[in-house]
């Protein structure tokens, strides 16, 4: 997995996430207004980058206990020790905020909550899952020019399974330059 930096890699998993249904679209916010306020987001230094993601939490009641050791051992693995990646000039500005805000509305979610205070990013969202179901993600974290923390809180519906909550971390820091 290469990432470019915590919230555009944020928003991938969100959106891979999302299904292919319109139904949840029309009463969030607009991609310009997401676009005006993700404008306040921090654009980060190129360099050599480490990401991690720890779960925090994950409770399935309708999922047999080997499928949630199972997760539990992929964020253990190598997802807990991280990925390391250099990000260029040009991958920091083609992958910036306004990436993000494009993926977001060529997604099936809807921003119900995105704001920007200094360093400090909130944001929620309503997406449309397979079967008709909606998924809904909660984040909250900072960034600066060179590292970032984000916790999404994600809740979801899934069929023969029935509620999902999962709660990560996700943080990255710049290590320094790109070999």
């Amino acid at each position: 997995m290469r990432a470019i930096h915590t919230l555009p890699l944020v928003a991938a998993i969100l959106l891979a996430a999302c299904g292919s249904n319109d139904d949840t679209k029309g009463e969030g916010l607009s991609p310009e207004q997401v676009a005006d306020e993700a404008g306040d987001l921090v654009t980060p230094r190129p360099g050599q980058y480490k990401t991690t993601l720890e779960l925090l939490e994950f409770d399935a009641p309708g999922m047999p206990d080997s499928a949630k050791q199972q997760m539990q051992q992929v964020f253990a693995g190598g997802l807990a020790q991280g990925n390391t990646f250099c990000m260029t000039e040009e991958d920091a500005a083609k992958n910036g905020p306004e990436q993000m805000v494009k993926n977001l509305a060529e997604s099936d979610c809807e921003v119900k909550k995105f704001n920007v205070s200094g360093n400090e990013v909130v944001a929620e969202m309503q997406c449309a899952g397979q079967g008709g179901t909606t998924n809904s993600v909660k984040m909250q974290g900072e960034m600066t020019a060179e590292s970032s923390t984000m916790t999404m809180d994600m809740n979801q519906e899934l069929p023969n399974v029935g509620a999902v909550n999962m709660k990560m971390r996700v943080n990255s820091n710049r290590i320094g330059e790109c070999a």
